[in-house]
């Protein structure tokens, strides 16, 4: 049964699998990706999901994956068969998924705070495990791999990932204007606390999306895009690329994510302006900062003294006391992370801080890598940000040999995407499943232009019939 949501949220749910369908047997492989990867993040009702005995919860990026894998399956698995992904991303894959089966039967205690008990894991979790971060992580880079492969499937890529954000800004203006309503309009609720929506006088937008900052970082991503597209003088459409720009540039001003605006007042000079190999370094120095945040963070090397006086200097004291209560939080639940510091403690809020009379949680979890370090440890967390990351490091190493430039900027420019997609996953949660894509897509794109231009002919492909699969 559905969690929540009025009767369209489940008829939409529903409805998505025949259009699903629809889409992978229409369009080709590159094109029909993009669709069935990002309409359902940006339209698909959010906090909806199915729980059936002995299965997951199926939320809409958890529908959404699956059916791809299915119209994949079915239309486009001569792509499957092509996808290589490498010694060190098989690394991560092993860490990622044996270190979660590892971590339930390294949690097979119960625990009781108070009146409050916390469950032993038993061997189902691990099936549990597997499967949502099959759904959750794998599944999304995978396919991306497979389905975009090279020249002609990156820009196809980009050209959907700025019509997409471009169409989504319409949305947010309503928003902007009329407060974020959309999803309780269509849906019945709103997914999130309304008050976080309320930014300097005005709102931020969430439209349907689980938050008001993963529209922001969608935005973000639409508009590296179209910094990439008009660098590499490809045009959008009957739009030129910088028209674009400047207009995303505008709207995500607008939607009052102030983390989201800095990091585009970095990324999109570097675009515009510096080299794609230097565009690779920044996005490199990004991935490096990322894993080495949780060491650094426990041996003290974080300035947050520093960093405090430079926010307070800058932004309000909302936004000061947010910051120090992120930061305080941090300490509290690194602490109890590093008393299984390998495989971390599992589910079922095993992790968070309680008071041991009452049981009430006292500590508040935002940033993904704390939580990822609380429930399957260091291991785990490696094998997560490897599995991001690993694309970065890896087409920056064979940047020399991409031979056209309109290419290396294009791949630079997703480097950006990822790397900066993944540095805000240090002070915020992980909403969606589009880093996933964004770093499968920028594996799967290099080593298709490196092998010798085998993208060339995927966007006239069609796709083909399940009895000739």
């Amino acid at each position: 049964m559905p969690s929540q949501g009025n009767i369209f949220s489940v008829l939409v749910l529903f409805a998505w699998v025949p259009l699903a369908l629809w889409i992978a047997s229409r369009w080709p492989p590159s094109k029909a990706a993009a669709l069935l990867l990002l309409i359902p993040v940006m339209l698909l009702p959010e906090g909806v999901d199915f729980k059936l005995p002995g299965l997951v919860e199926f939320t809409k990026g958890r529908i959404a994956v699956f059916w791809l894998l299915i119209g994949v399956l079915l239309f486009h698995r001569q792509r499957l068969a092509t996808v290589r992904l490498g010694k060190w991303v098989t690394l991560a894959l092993v860490l990622l998924l044996g270190g979660c089966v590892v971590t339930v039967f390294m949690n097979r205690d119960p625990m009781v705070y108070g009146t409050v008990y916390r469950p032993a894991h038993t061997p189902y979790d691990a099936v549990h495990f597997l499967a949502t971060n099959m759904l959750d992580y794998v599944l999304p880079f995978t396919l991306a791999a497979a389905m975009f492969k090279g020249q002609r499937d990156l820009l196809v890529f980009f050209r959907m990932l700025v019509g997409a954000a471009l169409a989504y800004s319409l949305l947010q203006i309503f928003e902007l204007v009329m407060s974020p309503q959309l999803h309780r309009l269509v849906y019945g609720f709103h997914p999130h606390s309304f008050s976080q929506a309320m930014r300097g006088g005005g709102y931020r937008p969430t439209v349907f999306m689980a938050h008001g900052l993963a529209v922001a970082m969608f935005t973000v991503s639409g508009l590296l895009a179209a910094a990439g597209l008009y660098k590499a003088k490809s045009r959008l459409w009957r739009i030129g690329a910088g028209w674009a720009l400047a207009y995303l540039w505008l709207i995500l001003l607008l939607s009052k994510s102030q983390a989201a605006f800095l990091y585009s007042l970095v990324a999109v000079p570097l675009i515009l302006f510096a080299t794609p190999k230097v565009q690779f370094r920044v996005a490199t120095l990004l991935a490096v900062v990322v894993l080495a945040y949780p060491a650094a963070r426990g041996a003290g090397l974080i300035p947050v003294d520093d960093i405090r006086n430079w926010v307070a200097g800058t932004y309000d004291q909302d936004r000061v006391g947010s910051m120090m209560m992120r930061f305080d939080n941090e300490e509290i639940l690194l602490e109890r992370a590093n008393e299984r510091s390998l495989f971390g403690w599992g589910g079922y809020c095993r992790p968070c801080v309680a008071d041991e009379w009452t049981g009430e949680t006292t500590s508040v979890s935002d940033g993904d890598w704390i939580i990822r370090l609380g429930m399957v440890g260091r291991v785990g967390f490696l094998g997560k940000y490897l599995l991001l990351l690993l694309p970065i490091f890896l087409s920056a190493r064979r940047l020399k040999h991409v031979r056209r430039i309109a290419d290396r900027r294009l791949l630079s420019a997703l480097a950006l995407i990822v790397g900066f997609s993944v540095f805000d996953l240090l002070p915020n949660g992980n909403f969606n499943y589009l880093v996933f894509v964004f770093s499968g897509v920028l594996l799967g794109c290099t080593e298709g232009i490196l092998g010798g231009n085998s993208g060339r002919a995927s966007s006239v492909e069609r796709p083909s019939s399940p009895s000739s699969t």
